[in-house]
C-alpha cells in the first residue's frame, strides 16, 4: 500500500466539510475530502425515491446577497455567490393556530418586522422596538468585528464591541427568559416571533438568547432565499472550488482510522471503499478536518485519544432531531389554495410559548386529534427548477427524536408511519380542501433515518444543543472547531451552531485554524531547509 501525502483531508462531505476544504484549497493547500456516501453533501443534497425529488434538508436559508449575512464573505471569496441563483422566499413564515390563532405573517427587514408586530400588538410597541433593537446590533455587531479582524482596524472592533453589548447582558440567558423579561404572558407575541424555532432546536427554555439572536437577526435582516435546483447546487459549487485547484473529492469511500503520532497529533487516515470492501489506501495528513460527529472521530482513534475525545465530548447534550412527510403531488399545491413558502401549525392545545417542543415525543405513538407544532414547505411558491412537472413536493417537517422509534419492529415502525402520514394527509385536506386528491406517493423520514443517512448520533440535525453557556462572556464563544487532538478540527455544526449558517462558519472556523498550523508548519520547514510542500 503507497500512502498519498494531502495538507489536509476531510473527512465528509456536508456544508461544514466542503467549506472548510473549499476555503484551505483556495489558500493553495494540498485537499482531499473523502465521502462515505455516493453523493454531496450530506443534508444540503437532493435526492430521488422513485420519481420524486426530495429536498434533504434546505427549507430556507438567510439570503447570502446581503453583505452582511455571515456567508457572504465566505461565498465571495470562493467565487461561488454569483455561480448560484437565489430565490427570494418572501415573508421568513406564516403562523397560525395555537397562542397565535389568526395567521400571522412575520417580514423580512427590522422596519418590517416591527411595523407588522406593532400592528398585531399594539400594546406591546415598546418591549417590540426595544426586543428587535438588541437583535439587530448584535447582527450588526458581528459583521463589524468580522471586518475588523480582517482590516486589522481598532476603530472597528471598538465600535463592534459597543454593539455587541446586549450580548454581555444577556450571555448566559436562555431565550424563554428574554421573552419572559420583555414579553410576560404575551404568549401569542412570543409564538409569533419564535415560531421558527425548529430551525435551531426544540426548547426554548434551553435554548441559547444569544443564538437565536443571531440566527434569526440573520433572517430577520437579509430575508429567506432557497437554492435553485435544491441545496445540492450549493455542495456541488463548493467541491468544485476543491477539484479546481488541483484537489480531489471523492465517493463511496468510508474512512476507518484516524491515526495519532506519539505526541498526539493527527497525522493520517485510513480508508477502503464501501462497496467494493478490502482495498483500503492510507492518507498521510497535516490536519484532518472532520465533517462527522466527534465521537464517531473518536471511534475511528486508538484508545489513548479516543478517551480524551470521550472526556471533551461525550457528555455534551445533542440537538433535537427532525421527521419530514414527504408528498408527491399531481398539481402544484396552489392549486388546492397553499401559496406560501412556510408556513407554521402550532396544535390548538399549545397554550404558552415553553410549550413549543412538547409533540417532539409525539412520534412515540400513534397520531391524537391534532397534528404537533409542524411546518409547511411548498418548494413551488418560488421557481424552484426542480419540481415544474408532476411528481411535485410538499415536505411537512416536524420535531422527533430517535427514541420514539428504538426498539420497534420493522412492521410496527412501517404501520406506524402509514398513521402519521394518514393523520397529516387528513390535516392538509381540511386546511386545503382538494389536498388528498393530488397526492400521489408520500414516505415519512423519521429520526431514524435522519440517523442512518447522516451518520449522526440519536439523529441529532444539528450537533450539539445550544444551551445557555455556563462561563462568562470573558471567557469567549462556548463552541469551537477545536479538539483535544492536535491537528483535529471539527468542520460541522458539531464545531459551532445549528443548520446552513453554523455549519459554513463552522467550517470556515476550522479552516482558518487549520491554516496557522499548516501555515507554522510550512515556516519550521523553511527554517530547517525541507519541503515545504507534501
Amino acid at each position: 500500500m503507497t500512502d498519498k501525502n494531502y495538507d489536509a483531508v476531510v473527512i465528509g462531505s456536508g456544508l461544514g466539510g466542503l467549506t472548510a476544504g473549499a476555503l484551505l484549497a483556495h489558500a493553495g493547500y494540498s485537499v482531499c475530502l473523502l465521502e462515505r456516501n455516493f453523493s454531496l453533501g450530506g443534508a444540503a443534497s437532493v435526492y430521488k425515491i422513485g420519481d420524486l425529488s426530495i429536498e434533504a434538508s434546505l427549507h430556507q436559508t438567510s439570503d447570502p446577497r446581503n453583505p452582511r449575512d455571515v456567508k457572504h464573505d465566505i461565498l465571495s471569496r470562493l467565487g461561488v455567490l454569483d455561480e448560484i441563483e437565489w430565490l427570494t422566499t418572501g415573508p421568513l413564515y406564516k403562523v397560525r393556530g395555537g397562542p397565535v390563532g389568526e395567521a400571522f405573517e412575520l417580514p423580512c427587514g427590522f422596519e418590517a418586522a416591527y411595523d407588522a408586530l406593532a400592528t398585531r400588538f399594539p400594546d406591546k410597541c415598546a418591549p417590540i422596538k426595544r426586543f428587535l433593537g438588541e437583535i439587530e446590533q448584535m447582527h450588526d455587531a458581528l459583521w463589524t468585528l468580522r471586518q475588523a479582524r480582517e482590516e486589522n482596524s481598532l476603530a472597528k472592533l471598538t465600535r463592534g464591541l459597543w454593539e455587541v453589548s446586549p450580548a454581555a447582558d444577556g450571555w448566559q440567558k436562555s431565550l424563554d427568559e428574554i421573552f419572559t423579561r420583555d414579553f410576560a404572558g404575551a404568549e401569542a407575541l412570543k409564538c409569533a416571533l419564535g415560531a421558527n424555532l425548529a430551525y435551531y432546536g426544540d426548547d426554548p427554555r434551553n435554548l441559547w438568547w444569544i443564538f437565536y439572536a443571531l440566527a434569526q437577526g440573520g433572517y430577520i435582516a437579509s430575508g429567506g432565499a432557497y437554492v435553485k435546483g435544491g441545496s445540492r447546487q450549493l455542495s456541488l459549487k463548493l467541491a468544485k472550488a476543491i477539484t479546481k485547484t488541483g484537489g480531489v473529492v471523492r465517493m463511496g469511500r468510508l474512512v476507518t482510522k484516524i491515526e495519532t503520532d506519539e505526541d498526539g497529533n493527527a497525522t493520517a487516515i485510513r480508508h477502503v471503499a464501501r462497496r467494493a470492501g478490502d482495498n483500503e489506501e492510507r492518507l498521510t495528513a497535516r490536519v484532518v478536518m472532520a465533517n462527522c460527529a466527534p465521537l464517531v472521530a473518536a471511534a475511528m482513534m486508538d484508545p489513548p485519544a479516543r478517551a480524551k475525545m470521550e472526556a471533551a465530548f461525550a457528555s455534551r447534550r445533542l440537538s433535537t432531531s427532525l421527521f419530514s412527510a414527504n408528498f408527491g403531488l399531481k398539481a402544484p399545491p396552489a392549486s388546492v389554495g397553499l401559496t406560501e413558502f412556510s408556513t407554521i401549525v402550532m396544535p390548538p392545545e399549545m397554550r404558552r410559548f415553553d410549550q413549543y417542543g412538547d409533540g417532539a415525543t409525539a412520534m412515540a405513538g400513534a397520531p391524537g386529534a391534532s397534528l404537533p407544532l409542524h411546518t409547511i414547505a411548498n418548494f413551488t411558491a418560488v421557481d424552484s427548477g426542480l419540481w415544474d412537472e408532476p411528481p411535485i413536493l410538499l415536505s411537512v417537517l416536524g420535531l422527533d427524536r430517535l427514541d420514539n422509534w428504538k426498539g420497534l419492529a420493522k412492521d410496527a415502525a412501517i404501520d406506524r408511519r402509514d398513521r402519521w402520514l394518514d393523520a397529516i394527509e387528513k390535516s392538509l385536506d381540511h386546511d386545503y380542501p382538494g389536498f388528498s386528491g393530488l397526492v400521489s406517493s408520500r414516505m415519512l423520514l423519521n429520526a431514524f433515518s435522519m440517523s442512518s443517512y447522516l451518520n449522526t448520533p440519536e439523529g441529532a440535525v444539528y450537533g450539539f444543543a445550544a444551551l445557555p453557556p455556563e462561563e462568562p462572556i470573558l471567557m469567549g464563544f462556548p463552541r469551537t472547531p477545536l479538539t483535544p487532538i492536535a491537528g483535529l478540527y471539527l468542520s460541522s455544526a458539531f464545531g459551532g451552531e445549528h443548520g446552513f449558517n453554523g455549519a459554513m462558519l463552522s467550517g470556515a472556523e476550522a479552516a482558518r485554524l487549520a491554516e496557522g498550523r499548516l501555515a507554522e508548519g510550512r515556516l519550521a520547514e523553511r527554517r530547517l531547509g525541507g519541503p515545504t510542500s507534501p
